[in-house]
Formats: C-alpha cells, structure tokens, sequence
C-alpha cells in the first residue's frame, strides 16, 4: 500500500470511529480527533488513543495497559494485528464496550 492510500485510509477510520461514537451519550464516550490521532475518553476516565504509524503502515491503539499494531490485511480486507490476529473493528469495540459498560461495535475497512 503506498502512502496516499495509507492515509486516505486512516482517515477513513478515523471519521468511523468519531462518527460512530457521536451517536453516543458524551457522558458515556467521547471522541476528539485532532492531527493525526482520535483520543477516546470513557466515563471515569478511562483514556484510549487511536493513531497510526505512516513509515510501518501501521495503526496503533492503545487502551489502557495494552497496545496493538494493526496492518492492513488486503486478502480479509481488515486490519489485523499480526502479533495476535486481533481485528481492528473488534479490539476497539470491546475495549470501550467494556470502560461503558453497553456494547459498541465497529465495523471498520
């Protein structure tokens, strides 16, 4: 993937999530997407920062005490992490699932 489309890509992600999220109660879960990354804050302040990486082709997240490194996985057509096989879309909507206590899916390309 070249750069122009790594970033047209990121970008998309990162308008899905704070799209997503506005539907929300801003007491529950709030997005701020600002330059190159969308902090997530949850109700009691739990923290999450989404951001990627333009020289590894990588997005990052992390929530709380763990962190994953997504690539894009063009035969899934989804971003996985290829430490864990986590998938973007599904790590971000348990993790904050879980700080709101309600779920929240994603589904993220």
């Amino acid at each position: 993937m070249d750069e122009l489309q790594f970033r047209k890509r990121t970008a998309a992600i990162y308008k899905a999530v704070t799209d997503r999220l506005d539907l929300e109660d801003p007491d529950e879960v709030e997005a701020d997407h600002s330059a190159d990354a969308v902090r997530i804050r949850c109700k009691g302040g739990k923290l999450f920062i989404l951001n990627h990486q333009t020289p590894l082709r990588q997005v990052w997240y992390a929530a709380g005490d763990r962190a994953w490194h997504f690539q894009f996985d063009p035969s899934a057509g989804k971003w996985i992490d290829p430490r864990n096989f986590d998938e973007l879309g599904a790590t971000l909507g348990t993790t904050i699932s879980r700080a709101v206590g309600k779920p929240i899916a994603f589904a993220l390309r």
